[in-house]
């Protein structure tokens, strides 16, 4: 018995050993980094900054790279972050990664209901002509790219070139990214047509039910970083869960679900990048 337990001993301290050693190992070394800068017009800056760091730490984590510091400039954060990064694979990929918005809502399609298609313009002045030449506090007018329906000799419609129209919907929106969940990217047809199925939290959730619940046939607009990716009709109510049907690549699809997953950064640009020294 005492030579089973010396033993059982020894083992946790060989696996001790072994896990100290472990994380004595060298991190890979910063040799770049990059510097954000948050739009001006983005109201309290340090708060926004702060929060900013925290999101571009979770997008770092979730892609798996190995070693890197997000910090802000300046006391109090002045709208400058400095991102120190070890050597990565693709670097383009990341910086867009890290600079994307990733800002998710959910809002309702000013427009006559289903059976009727829903209301959609040429132009942007179209649009606003829409609301009687007055500006309005409860309207946006955003981007909408739809691609064109195949007709016989004409290009599929995953090849088709995109045309844009514009709609106008409720502002604001009945939900946003802030109560978002999970989104993961999923194959819908074709090798790259990928869409993103999302899930809201409990609050986000509450609200989209109630909303979905009282506007069955209602068209309800997928707006994605300020341009609605996707509209449909309300069949019936409909709880947590949605999908943004982009058509996206593979990585694309998967990028954008990191970047949801993670959290909406405000508008942010790259300033400065380049050798750390």
């Amino acid at each position: 018995m005492e030579h089973r337990v010396n033993a059982a001993i020894a083992i946790l301290l060989s696996a001790s050993v072994m896990l100290a050693c472990s994380s004595l190992r060298p991190k890979q070394p910063f040799n770049w980094h990059i510097t954000l800068e948050i739009d001006n017009s983005v109201p309290d800056r340090e708060t926004t900054t702060r929060r900013a760091v925290t999101i571009l730490e979770n997008r770092l984590n979730a892609l798996g790279v190995s070693n890197f510091a997000v910090q802000a400039q300046g006391t109090p954060p002045n709208g400058h972050i400095v991102v120190n990064l070890p050597t990565v694979a693709d670097r383009e990929r990341l910086k867009k990664l890290l600079s994307a918005e990733g800002r998710l809502e959910l809002a309702h399609v000013i427009s006559p209901p289903s059976p009727t298609p829903f209301s959609v313009y040429k132009s942007k002045q179209d649009a606003e002509a829409s609301l009687g030449g007055s500006a309005s506090l409860n309207r946006r007018v955003l981007p909408y790219s739809e691609r064109s329906d195949p007709i016989a000799g004409s290009k599929p419609a995953s090849t088709a070139e995109p045309q844009q129209r514009w709609v106008v919907v409720e502002s604001p929106p009945i939900v946003d990214g802030s109560e978002l969940r999970d989104a993961q990217a999923y194959q819908s047809s074709g090798v790259e047509n990928y869409n993103i199925r999302f899930t809201l939290g409990p609050y986000g959730a509450q609200n989209f039910d109630n909303w979905t619940s009282k506007n069955i046939n209602e068209y309800l607009a997928v707006i994605l970083n300020g341009e609605v990716k996707s509209v449909a009709y309300i069949k019936s109510r409909i709880s947590d869960s949605g999908e943004i049907v982009g058509n996206f690549s593979k990585q694309a699809g998967e990028d954008m679900a990191l970047v949801l997953r993670s959290g909406a950064l405000p508008k942010l640009k790259i300033v400065e990048e380049g050798p750390n020294r």
